[in-house]
């Protein structure tokens, strides 16, 4: 017994250390995107789907270590968690529209980042009805917000964000760092989507955010270095639907009216003479669909490179 004894406490030992080992190693991510100006990929799956591959649409632009997020569709926080981020870290949010796979993170987002100390304000940009969405994610966790304001002294919430509406295209924001232009795209039945142009002062990245094939994206990137633009197979929808015996009978008319397949994608980025275009918020994005055949649909008409959107991956 005493020899059994021995074994168990050398074999919890050696897992106690392993243990540690583990904690002590460097995040995924941890020193990719801290210095130059580079685009994160959270998010990658178009939903609302739970799966473990892929997360809801969220990605992030860092330039020198500051973040601009773009969209926080569930998971997002997670993966940020998992590169070693911090929310102080973001910014600014900019959401492209109000679908839940793009702000269902977003009341987590709030909370969370005052609690773990925002430096300044965080700066939120969105359509409508951005303010209404803010103010019902602080509500949300209202009387966590005000046990903790009276046990710690802490500010109130509401001084350490700074919201606002976008309706008109062009310039948004800018400070030291990037140019923020936004152009209105067309993803019924939403009266106001959104894409997002980032010029920093060595490469310009363009978000489509949700959009069928429209000419307002093609004029956003036109000359960008990097279109990040959502992707779908049509003949990957019917196997996706046959899963969901629950989804309505018209969601595969939905799904076809709002999004760009993946071949309009590579043609719309030939159109703008983008260098490289970043296929993500795939759909489907829970189908074993091989990265060879995004990319066959997408340079049938853009000869650049291409890149098929994994979350987590830094470019």
């Amino acid at each position: 017994m005493n020899l059994n004894r021995r074994a168990c406490l050398l074999a919890g030992a050696a897992a106690a250390v392993g243990a540690a080992a583990a904690w002590a190693q460097p995040l995924a991510g941890a020193a990719t995107w801290r210095s130059g100006t580079r685009i994160v990929l959270l998010g990658t799956m178009a939903g609302p789907v739970l799966h473990p591959s892929r997360m809801m649409a969220s990605q992030a632009l860092f330039v020198n270590g500051r973040g601009y997020l773009i969209d926080c569709g569930y998971g997002a926080i997670a993966r940020m968690t998992e590169m070693g981020m911090r929310l102080p870290e973001i910014a600014n949010v900019f959401i492209t529209h109000h679908h839940s796979d793009h702000n269902a993170d977003y009341p987590s987002l709030v909370n969370l980042s005052w609690i773990l100390g925002i430096q300044g304000q965080m700066k939120v940009m969105g359509p409508p009805p951005m303010l209404r969405i803010h103010d019902a994610a602080i509500a949300l966790q209202r009387e966590d917000i005000d046990i903790r304001i009276k046990a710690t002294g802490r500010q109130p919430i509401e001084k350490s964000f700074a919201v606002s509406e976008i309706s008109t295209p062009g310039v948004v924001f800018s400070d030291d760092r990037v140019k923020v232009t936004v152009a209105r795209v067309d993803h019924e039945p939403f009266e106001v989507a959104l894409a997002y142009r980032f010029d920093t002062a060595d490469t310009s990245v363009v978000f489509s955010g949700d959009t069928s094939p429209v000419q307002a994206t093609v004029a956003l990137a036109r000359g960008a270095d990097t279109l990040v633009h959502e992707a779908m197979l049509v003949s990957g929808i019917d196997a996706m639907l046959a899963k969901r015996p629950y989804v309505p009978p018209n969601l595969k008319k939905f799904l076809l009216a709002g999004h760009t397949t993946a071949e309009d994608a590579g043609r719309i980025a030939a159109q703008a003479g983008v260098r490289r275009l970043v296929l993500t918020h795939l759909l489907p994005g829970d189908e074993p669909i091989a990265d060879e055949v995004w990319r066959e649909h997408a340079a049938r008409h853009f000869k650049g490179e291409i890149v098929v959107g994994k979350d987590k991956l830094v470019l």
